[in-house]
């Protein structure tokens, strides 16, 4: 199986600071919508066989726009990002006083934030159920090319536990980028990391 996990677009919450997470719902900025529209001309719909997506409306949306609204939006609850829990909505940047040591020196949200976050879910509890989500697919998946729009700490999380490593040494995801990876049939848990977190997706499903 060969997967690309895109990022969704700039939401309204990503440009006023506010946490938004698996229970937020904020939709793409006029600069998102434009954003995911010049990165859709660059795709190429006959490479990629399912998109599947958070149901939370930005990535939903990317994912139409993406695929120039060609391809069928398979949603599922397992992509969400991650829930922060009582931080839901609040401004970052308060947060950021109140509890440095939740954030690490380039000002992104890490592990210990739970120690704060009431009922805040863990990278971890993240990574478990989207790796279900995988697993659920793979059977039907092995000779494919499968595009999963999602969420930044979803995609973090999953780097992190596939390649052993804290969470805190995974970079943010951009808005709207790709990270690919090669699955051998029916391995989910040794994947071959073949980009991150790029503006375009370099081997599956870019016209070239």
């Amino acid at each position: 199986m060969d997967l690309l996990l895109v990022r969704h677009g700039v939401s309204e919450h990503n440009t006023s600071d506010v946490i938004s997470g698996g229970t937020s719902k904020p939709n793409l900025s006029q600069a998102g919508v434009k954003q995911v529209e010049e990165v859709s001309k660059i795709i190429d719909n006959n490479k990629i066989d399912q998109v599947y997506a958070s149901p939370l409306i930005r990535a939903k949306r990317t994912a139409q726009i993406l695929t120039d609204f060609q391809k069928d939006i398979i949603t599922d609850d397992r992509l969400k990002e991650m829930d922060f829990g009582s931080w839901e909505g609040q401004h970052a940047e308060e947060l950021k006083v109140k509890y440095p040591d939740a954030f690490d020196d380039l000002g992104t949200i890490n592990s210990k934030y739970t120690k704060y976050a009431k009922n805040g879910e863990t990278f971890e509890q993240v990574a478990d159920r989207v790796e279900e989500f995988l697993a659920e697919i793979q059977p039907y998946s092995n000779d494919k090319t499968i595009m999963v729009v999602c969420h930044g700490f979803v995609i973090r999380s999953l780097i992190a536990r596939w390649f052993k490593l804290k969470i805190e040494d995974v970079m943010t995801v951009r808005n709207v980028s790709f990270t690919e990876l090669h699955f051998e049939k029916d391995d989910i848990e040794r994947p071959r990391l073949m980009t991150f977190n790029r503006t375009e997706p370099l081997y599956y499903g870019t016209k070239r």
